[in-house]
């Protein structure tokens, strides 16, 4: 079921609108649009707007992504912002990088694997690109002819090549994703956040598979007690329906996103 839109609701989120509250977010399909190749992914002079200011009125506004961390921070490009990429194995905040422990060892394992992949049938598909995102591997297939099929293809091929045995395999939008098995994802970092930062009250945005996992966590947190939480879910026709099982409202897309933190800001 399709949770319900957030603005016909959102007299059920006044009660975030103080300095308490803090603000995570994903940043492709949420804050920025889904672009052809991530490259062509920016965000906006108005969403950049709207980031500084949430920034200025909030505890904490934070984007974790599946982007590099130093690629996220050079994309969204707003100073003070904890900054959180990889799925949660790097962090940044106020110029000072860290790695989880275990992660840096698979820093020279990323090259090797994708020259492996690029050696069969997956080197005959245009638009497919290969992603070095320094500690994890992303191949994108939303340029391909029949995406469908080259989904499968990467699946297959990685079943095949036994320097991925050493990853994690995960998929987003039109992505398949080799990442170190260290245990990290999306809830596991919302959770690590709010309890190294004290946070009593946060809203979580989000588009994609992997951030079912933050969804899922604040729901459980929330459950218990231990924070005061809302999950926005910016809906797409790509996402599966157990992504939406979780969320507490939705919107329609990154205009609305935009729409939401103006009035967040205010």
């Amino acid at each position: 079921m399709t949770p319900k839109y957030l603005f016909k609701h959102l007299n059920e989120l006044e009660g975030f609108k103080d300095k308490d509250t803090a603000i995570i977010t994903d940043i492709d399909g949420t804050i920025s649009e889904i672009a052809p190749t991530p490259d062509e992914a920016m965000i906006s002079s108005n969403m950049r707007t709207e980031l500084i200011k949430l920034k200025d009125k909030f505890k904490l506004v934070a984007v974790i992504s599946g982007r590099s961390v130093l690629n996220a921070k050079n994309m969204v490009n707003v100073e003070g912002l904890l900054y959180v990429g990889n799925h949660g194995l790097e962090y940044l905040k106020n110029g000072e990088m860290s790695m989880v422990p275990g992660a840096v060892e698979y820093l020279d394992l990323i090259p090797e694997l994708e020259k492996e992949l690029k050696k069969g049938e997956l080197s005959k598909i245009k638009g497919l690109i290969f992603e070095d995102k320094g500690i994890c591997l992303s191949v994108h297939y939303r340029g391909c002819e029949n995406p469908e099929d080259v989904h499968e293809i990467i699946l297959k091929t990685l079943q095949d090549v036994p320097q991925s045995k050493k990853f994690k395999v995960s998929e987003g939008r039109k992505i398949v994703e080799c990442k170190p098995p260290i245990g990290y994802d999306k809830g596991v970092i919302l959770e690590d956040i709010i309890q190294k930062y004290h946070l009593e009250k946060l809203i979580y945005l989000g588009d994609d598979i992997t951030d079912a996992d933050a969804f899922g966590k604040l729901k459980e947190m929330e459950s218990k007690e231990k924070i005061r939480g809302a999950g926005v879910l910016v809906l797409s026709s790509e996402i599966p329906s157990y992504v939406k099982n979780d969320p507490s409202f939705s919107v329609n897309g990154v205009d609305d996103v935009l729409k939401f933190f103006r009035w967040l800001s205010n």
